[in-house]
């Protein structure tokens, strides 16, 4: 038992070390949980829901749902919300976003998109989950406490019909206020790299395969790189390997956090042209490697009233 209780906190102090932002494997059908230039890209109205449990049957293990909003205001606007909620042990966050995103037309092909986000985000430790081998550590609250933050976000986006790739900052204000405790670590900026690109195998698949890059430049960074069959404009089936490596050589990391590997099984299934399932298996290969991971997708396309040149069913 003590030994969970001390793995619970490591798990809750290595955020203030470590990459806070919620970690989601499906991103790449849904980017504007990590980029607000993403907003009204699809040329579409569209909902989609995310429930993820990582490291699932291990105690404290994280725990997120994810609900977004988002599609064109005009052929040259797009807006959208971001709703989450985050646990991982005793500490829980809950953040609200609202995006703007402005689109240029390069050229008759590409589209370069900027994106602003502002929220906020709420953040929570329960003392009374916590225990500690240090009498009145000062890192242990008794009790509950909590913190309110204002944020912000901003991204830029190019695509195409096949082709996307992206660029965007979260956390923008949060880590720009100092820690007057140690109960809500300060937030650090995430970067985050993302492009993929769609080929046209025969005329019922296509092929998928994208990158992810995501760095705090404190932790170690987090890279993914995935491949999606789409069959017969209905079925995605693909896999992921998501691997992290302390490329800024960060000396306080713990030598058991310098590298991490996964394995992700995900499909995606249009049930029709506007509703879509989804669900990613993740087999760690660290030390964690007998909790597996298990996230859902549901998502759904709204009528358009927009003209617009996306395909159905959407690549990206």
């Amino acid at each position: 038992m003590k030994k969970i209780i001390n793995i619970l906190l490591l798990l809750v102090s290595v955020s203030s070390f470590a990459q806070q932002d919620a970690m989601f494997n499906q991103y790449i059908f849904n980017e504007l949980i990590i980029n607000p230039a993403y907003a009204g890209t699809k040329g579409m109205l569209n909902i989609n829901a995310i429930y993820s449990s990582q490291w699932t049957g291990f105690p404290g293990a994280p725990i997120t749902q994810s609900l977004s909003l988002e599609g064109p205001a005009s052929k040259t606007v797009g807006l959208g919300l971001h709703i989450i909620n985050d646990h991982i042990g005793a500490q829980g966050q809950q953040g609200a976003f609202s995006s703007y995103s402005y689109k240029i037309k390069i050229d008759d092909v590409y589209k370069l998109s900027f994106g602003l986000a502002f929220g906020l985000s709420y953040f929570t430790i329960d003392g009374n989950k916590l225990t500690s081998d240090i009498q009145d550590d000062p890192a242990i609250p008794k009790t509950f406490k909590s913190k309110l933050l204002l944020d912000a976000k901003f991204g830029t986006f190019i695509y195409s019909e096949k082709f996307y790739t992206g660029f965007s900052v979260n956390n923008l204000l949060t880590s720009i206020k100092e820690s007057y405790d140690l109960l809500v670590p300060v937030q650090s900026k995430h970067v985050y790299l993302t492009s993929g690109y769609v080929f046209d195998i025969n005329p019922k698949l296509k092929l998928k395969p994208s990158i992810f890059f995501k760095t705090d430049f404190k932790a170690q960074s987090n890279f993914d790189i995935s491949s999606n069959f789409l069959i017969n404009y209905k079925l995605w089936l693909g896999a992921s390997v998501k691997f992290g490596y302390n490329i800024f050589n960060n000396k306080s990391l713990d030598n058991s956090l310098k590298h991490s590997a996964a394995i992700i099984f995900m499909t995606e299934y249009n049930i029709t042209d506007k509703f879509i399932v989804g669900y990613a298996y993740t087999l760690s290969t660290s030390v964690l490697k007998k909790y597996p991971g298990h996230e859902f997708v549901i998502g759904y396309y709204f009528p358009q009233k927009i003209a617009t040149k996306m395909v159905t069913p959407r690549y990206f």
